[in-house]
């Protein structure tokens, strides 16, 4: 005998517990009363105590045993038959478990149908074939997410809820759905059209499925659809953005299908203030893909940041990637804190060796005015939490003066995103700065105790591909390093995979170096020598201005880049402290989100739950104030719509096939149909192929069990009444006389 709910027979099974421990701790308990007749009626109690303890534990074994049987019908007992005989037995359970794909692909439109809607009414066509007491389990694609699970008899109510499901912006995650049914079911079926968006995430995280199972797959769509997908969509403002001058913004598009002709795309940039900008773009016949700048002029009194939508006007095969967000920042200045004893003197126009390094790197971050750069003096001693709250960068010039709690204050600093530059003090030091400063940020660097000198004097190396700081420098970079040279420097060792090198002298000995530590979002810049003449010239030549300002502005920017997250997913990439929810502000075109709600934030950056609209997101802390922002978009390679092989489908999962009109697939094993000239049922690709495990092969006991049920009941009433204190009173009396 099997269940066809087994957990539910196990509960009856505890449920056994209740009777007892009712009968134990609610038996009555009295207080002896003496009195003139006592003796008799003890007497009669002690010739009948033995009879009324059987009553009573038969009575107790009575109740556990109706607690036990109800689990045990409701559970749904089935005789099961010998596996070798004929498995269209009429009163054989069957089970059917479907794996529906609502998977982002799924929103392809082709033929004027959403693949979506087809594999659904494909799915409800497969359960309408179930007959009573056969049971079904369905699970969803994006997200490996459980519909109806485990398998219930229920179907009307599994219809039900199939019918009301949509599709969704979440990549479609097929193999980890599969692993949600692989200790519970022998075979299963997936629904979907198996564009290559559906297996993206197979091919992305290299995933193979078990092998233990059949697997039943719908025929890949071979229809090409075309399409023109926004794979990227990002601000080129670097640092502070001049309202005047607009925000940069740059669109990548990429297109799909098989007959790519010259047409132009009508693009629409919007937004949180409603403004709005139009682009347009002119393909070439066969043009896969194509880059669009514009720029997007931002209100003068705006203060916050700005979050922007662009979008496809023109309507294609897939809507869900016409449309990316982004965020630009409309900070009037970035703030820089310089960790130096000297003061700075930024009017001092004096060229030669006794310029202080402070005022070096003064005049490189605030060449003019308008900069967008401001700077704040610290003193080595002061270093404060608050005092770095605030800071885009700091620059250390001073790292002698620096104690082990000041380190420890940068470093906290750096977690939450700050960029620290270290500079070497230039005068001889007694202290051992070089092992503080590194074994509060652990990142398995050594640095010499003593400069190394060098004469004639060293110059830097030239590299073909320029560090992703500096590329916006790259077409001018080989010229502004050729004349820099070096006579003085600290030697920095680098472990493999612990930081990496920006510039090395022409000895591969780094001049300026990066890393990052476990956690952090900011990151830290170590220079060999600072920037004083007697060490470098590096001060008094052209590439001084732009090194800095492009040290400190992509560095900031890739600390913003890192609050970028995927649709679907439940984890922020980068925690913002104080965050409690998220808001979405912005979404996409004709979408209604519920602007009040929030998604809540644990102190770990998870998630209540995943995300599943595609925009851009506020951080609000617990008193509802905005304290940053979240920018969510699809991945662009699961909303893919290019068709794939059978081969292909197949190849991706194992002990797979496609469904076809030739086979029937019951309890694991395909046979041959009784009547192999029917064809299949086009509006239904189950109908002749159906993933139906006959996993319980027996008619059904429940009936009995509830026939048995029902007996206990008046057994348990006839022998309650009988043991009540009534029926044991009469009794007395009755031997009395």
């Amino acid at each position: 005998m099997i269940f066809a709910t087994p957990i539910i027979a196990i509960a009856g099974l505890l449920a056994t517990i209740i009777p007892i421990a009712m009968h134990f701790f609610f038996r009555r308990r009295k207080k002896p009363i003496e009195w003139a007749a006592m003796d008799l009626l003890l007497q009669a109690i002690r010739q009948t105590t033995r009879r009324r303890r059987l009553e009573k534990l038969a009575l107790l074994v009575l109740r556990c045993l109706v607690v036990l049987l109800a689990g045990i019908a409701i559970a749904g007992p089935l005789l099961q038959n010998d596996n070798k005989k004929d498995l269209s037995t009429p009163n054989a359970s069957r089970e059917l478990v479907l794996i529906i794909d609502d998977g982002i692909s799924q929103q392809t439109v082709c033929e004027g149908n959403e693949s979506f809607l087809k594999s659904r009414a494909n799915a409800i066509a497969a359960i309408d074939e179930l007959q009573p007491g056969d049971r079904v389990g369905l699970l969803l694609a994006a997200g490996a997410r459980q519909l109806v699970w485990p398998p219930t008899t229920d179907i009307a109510a599994a219809r039900s809820t199939l019918v009301a499901t949509q599709v969704s912006d979440t990549p479609s995650d097929i193999a980890g759905t599969i692993e949600i049914t692989s200790d519970a079911t022998r075979s299963l079926g997936v629904v979907s059209e198996f564009r290559r968006g559906s297996i993206a995430q197979n091919l992305k995280n290299n995933i193979s499925t078990p092998n233990q199972q059949k697997i039943l797959l719908t025929p890949p769509s071979q229809v090409e659809v075309n399409n023109i997908q926004i794979v990227s969509f990002e601000s080129q403002a670097k640092g502070p953005l001049s309202p005047k001058n607009g925000a940069p913004l740059r669109i990548k598009l990429r297109r799909e299908g098989g007959r790519l002709s010259a047409t132009q795309s009508q693009i629409s940039i919007i937004s949180d203030d409603n403004s709005l900008l139009s682009l347009s773009y002119d393909w070439k016949e066969g043009q896969v893909e194509a880059v669009l700048d514009g720029t997007k002029i931002i209100q003068a009194e705006r203060r916050t940041e700005v979050a922007v939508r662009a979008e496809i006007i023109q309507k294609d095969a897939q809507p869900a990637d016409n449309s990316r967000f982004t965020i630009i920042s409309t900070t009037n200045t970035m703030t820089v804190g310089i960790i130096d004893r000297t003061p700075i003197n930024g009017s001092d126009e004096t060229i030669g060796s006794d310029v202080a390094v402070g005022a070096w790197v003064q005049r490189a971050l605030c060449p003019t005015s308008d900069a967008g750069i401001e700077t704040e003096l610290i003193e080595p001693t002061a270093i404060t939490t608050q005092r770095c709250r605030g800071l885009d960068a700091a620059i250390v010039l001073r790292p002698d003066a620096i104690d082990s709690a000041g380190w420890a204050v940068l470093l906290q600093a750096v977690k939450l995103g700050l960029i620290v530059v270290v500079v070497p003090p230039p005068q001889p030091s007694s202290g051992v700065w070089q092992d503080i400063f590194l074994r509060a940020f652990d990142l398995g660097w050594s640095i010499s105790r003593e400069p190394i000198h060098s004469d004639p004097p060293l110059t830097l190396r030239q590299s073909d591909t320029p560090h992703k700081l500096l590329l916006q420098l790259s077409s001018e970079l080989q010229e502004l390093i050729q004349p820099i040279s070096v006579s003085q420097w600290f030697n920095v060792s680098i472990p493999i995979n612990r930081g990496e090198t920006i510039f090395a002298m022409e000895n591969n000995a780094p001049f300026l170096v990066r890393g990052t530590t476990d956690g952090s979002r900011g990151s830290v810049l170590f220079f060999a020598a600072p920037p004083e003449l007697g060490w470098t010239n590096l001060p008094a030549k052209p590439l001084m201005v732009p090194l800095f300002q492009e040290l400190i502005r992509q560095s900031v920017t890739q600390v913003e880049q890192g609050r970028q997250m995927s649709v679907g997913s439940d984890r922020m990439p980068n925690t913002i402290p104080g965050a409690i929810g998220l808001k979405i502000v912005l979404g996409r075109e004709g979408v209604v989100a519920d602007e009040q709600r929030v998604i809540s934030v644990d102190p770990n950056g998870t998630l209540s739950q995943p995300i599943t609209l595609p925009g851009v997101y506020t951080a609000i802390d617990g008193s509802n104030k905005p304290i940053g922002w979240i920018v969510a978009n699809i991945d662009p390679s699961a909303a893919s719509t290019q068709p794939t092989s059978p081969e292909e489908i197949t190849g991706e999962f194992k002990n797979s096939s496609i469904i076809s009109g030739d086979t029937n697939f019951v309890n694991g094993v395909t046979l041959t149909p009784s009547n192999p000239t029917q064809t299949t049922d086009q509006t239904n690709p189950f109908k002749q192929d159906t993933p139906v495990a006959r996993a319980f092969q027996g008619t059904s006991l429940a009936v009995w069990f509830f026939s048995a049920l029902l007996l206990l009941l008046l057994c348990e009433t006839w022998l309650a009444r009988r043991s009540s204190m009534g029926a044991i009173t009469t009794q007395i009396a009755r031997e009395k006389l």
